[in-house]
């Protein structure tokens, strides 16, 4: 398993730092490479798996299609346009009377 790339500048930019303060430690750390290099890598320091993420880009996507079907279906098959009953006082009536238009789409009727 390999390290992501922002841990591995860090892990470079700290080896050339340590790497300038003493100028014997590459020979050191060249013996110590030379002698474990046939050891297995210890267990308690091998990095574990992560769990599988999903990856936000793909989950945006799938998120905003389902919200289009989602529009899209509940204008399809929405609830139709009720026409109000008649206002109660007669007056009202001629001021407020407003066309009803019936779900088919056809022209409004005057009353």
């Amino acid at each position: 398993m390999s390290l992501p790339a922002s841990e591995a500048r860090v892990l470079t930019r700290i080896e050339q730092s340590l790497l300038s303060r003493d100028p014997r430690l590459r020979s050191l750390f060249t013996i110590f490479t030379r002698l474990t290099l046939q050891e297995a890598m210890p267990t308690r320091e091998q990095l574990r798996p992560s769990r599988w993420r999903p990856q936000p880009g793909p989950v945006i996507v799938i998120a905003l299609v389902l919200v289009a079907v989602g529009v899209v279906l509940g204008s399809l098959a929405g609830p139709a346009r009720v026409c109000s009953a008649a206002p109660r006082h007669p007056g009202v009536a001629t001021a407020l009377a407003r066309p009803c238009v019936p779900p088919t789409g056809s022209r409004p009727t005057l009353p």
